[in-house]
């Protein structure tokens, strides 16, 4: 399913994002600076497997660790990949954000890439509860790789949004917390919701990690998974 180019909360040297391949695209779930950097050293084919017919960036807010290395991947790819690069932002809000970086801040080529809507794309964004600032423009997706459904949560304080999308056998992906803030969801409200999770066959693995050593143990009393990072 998914893998991770790194699992880390904002303050660590990996940013947390995560990627997959599908119909000849490679798509990543936000775009760290950390990330760009790993995707520029291991090279497109090998990351996705062969030569990616796009490269499909999924933003779930716009805080710098997840989209810090966004204007560089516009960039690098453009120039040396020749690959186009295609953002789907969850709204209008979103859209005109990232316009403005890529156009106003980081100069980029107007034709290195296509900012779109999700309608029509098999992406579906949840809004979620992170920082009163970005209110009603953070976001977790939702979507199907092979018949299996991925639930991302992005950075959020609660699950709840999610439950409706969490079905029988569906992979979750959740940040979780050490550290207890109105921001983040703390381990103990996942471990509160993992007897629900459990009945519903909901594999659960943790990321966006801010004590790693920490949260593998919680994560192993309570029968969740380390997001898996790529072997390099």
């Amino acid at each position: 399913m998914l893998k991770f180019l790194g699992r880390g909360s904002a303050f660590h040297s990996d940013n947390n994002c995560a990627f997959f391949t599908h119909n000849d695209r490679l798509v990543l779930l936000d775009c760290p600076m950390s990330a760009f950097h790993k995707m520029r050293e291991l090279g497109i084919e090998k990351l996705a497997g062969s030569r990616p017919e796009n490269i499909t960036v999924l933003i779930t807010h716009t805080h710098s660790d997840h989209i810090g290395g966004l204007g560089m991947l516009v960039h690098f790819s453009f120039f040396v990949w020749h690959i186009p690069v295609v953002i789907v932002a969850a709204n209008d809000e979103i859209k005109q954000d990232i316009s403005f970086v890529l156009e106003r801040l980081d100069g980029c080529e107007s034709s290195a890439y296509t900012i779109i809507s999700p309608e029509n794309t098999g992406f579906t964004p949840v809004t979620v509860h992170h920082a009163v600032p970005l209110k009603g423009r953070c976001f977790g997706w939702v979507f199907d790789i092979d018949g299996k459904r991925v639930v991302f949560t992005g950075d959020t304080s609660s699950l709840e949004p999610f439950m409706p999308y969490l079905t029988d056998g569906a992979h979750l992906y959740t940040e979780a917390s050490a550290y207890n803030s109105p921001v983040h969801l703390h381990i103990d409200k996942l471990k509160a919701l993992m007897p629900e999770l459990r009945d519903r066959n909901v594999r659960v693995f943790i990321m966006h990690l801010d004590d790693e050593e920490t949260l593998r143990s919680a994560a192993d009393e309570i029968g969740a998974e380390l997001a898996p990072l790529y072997d390099i």
